[in-house]
């Protein structure tokens, strides 16, 4: 990182499966609230997707990210590889006590299906444009930015038209969404393997075994992963509440302070709203 997204950030590393996985953590080691786990998406690291999340969590509670590392020699990785570099940052700096985890895009999936199979370590859990299972429409769009990728101007326009929402992108240049976005982050070839796990992704088995109090966030403009996904979830998860902000789905990017209030909230009072709840999008 070029600059600590924390002042009192510190930086290590653990080995999974023989792999150098970097975590970050910093933020009250007193709180009374759990720390909370972040997990990013597809091209993504805690630099580039929590960069506003990160610190502003970080100032009620102990906060955890890692950067998901590709594993060399492996020419798949799956939902099962990303979770074990999540239990071995976890079990790392928080052995013990209850966390809370938030996954964001794919993060999303891989925080579902963590919390799925531990159930007496994650109270709370927050899922941000994820998804259970790949359906046509995300599997068309993928094809048609694969097809993209022997032009990259081609490739980045459409990329970002998918990514923010259409208002946003309705009053800004393409010059400004470049700015917004930075680079992909994780390398070409691990970006290639975790597209090929985003066209298989299937934890629809998973679903009835998470016991976490749960926040839903869907996003009313994304292409890439469109709301009814997060419906899915807040219909598929027991203790689910769900609400709705109005962004594509580079909100970590586009309403990061929404986001970040938003997850602020219900960490403080996950129980401020019951299960099955719609909560109204909250303003910073």
């Amino acid at each position: 990182m070029a600059e600590p997204i924390a002042q009192d950030l510190v930086t290590g590393t653990v080995d999974v499966d023989g792999t150098t996985v970097t975590y970050f953590t910093a933020g009250k080691q007193d709180s009374k609230l759990p720390p909370v786990v972040l997990i990013h998406g597809t091209a993504g690291s805690t630099e580039n997707h929590f960069s506003f999340v990160f610190p502003t969590l970080a100032r009620d509670q102990r906060v955890v990210s890692l950067d998901l590392t590709d594993i060399v020699g492996k020419p798949e990785i799956t939902v099962a590889d990303l979770e074990r570099q999540v239990a071995g940052v976890v079990n790392h700096l928080v052995p013990a006590g209850p966390i809370s985890v938030l996954g964001y895009s794919l993060g999303s999936v891989v925080a579902a299906a963590y919390a799925a199979h531990n159930p007496d370590r994650v109270q709370n859990l927050v899922l941000v444009a994820g998804w259970i299972k790949t359906d046509t429409q995300q599997l068309v769009r993928q094809d048609v930015q694969a097809a993209l990728r022997g032009d990259m101007a081609a490739y980045k326009k459409l990329s970002l038209v998918l990514a923010f929402g259409v208002p946003f992108v309705a009053k800004r240049t393409l010059d400004d969404l470049l700015t917004i976005a930075p680079p992909p982050a994780g390398g070409m070839e691990f970006i290639g393997k975790l597209s090929d796990l985003n066209r298989i992704v299937d934890i629809t088995d998973d679903m009835g075994k998470i016991k976490a109090t749960t926040l839903i966030i869907g996003c009313t403009y994304d292409m890439m992963v469109p709301r009814h996904h997060s419906l899915a979830l807040f219909g598929a998860i027991e203790d689910s509440r769900y609400t709705e902000l109005s962004s594509g789905h580079a909100i970590v990017w586009e309403r990061p302070s929404e986001l970040a209030l938003a997850v602020r909230e219900f960490l403080a009072n996950p129980n401020a709203y019951p299960a099955g709840s719609i909560i109204p999008e909250v303003q910073p």
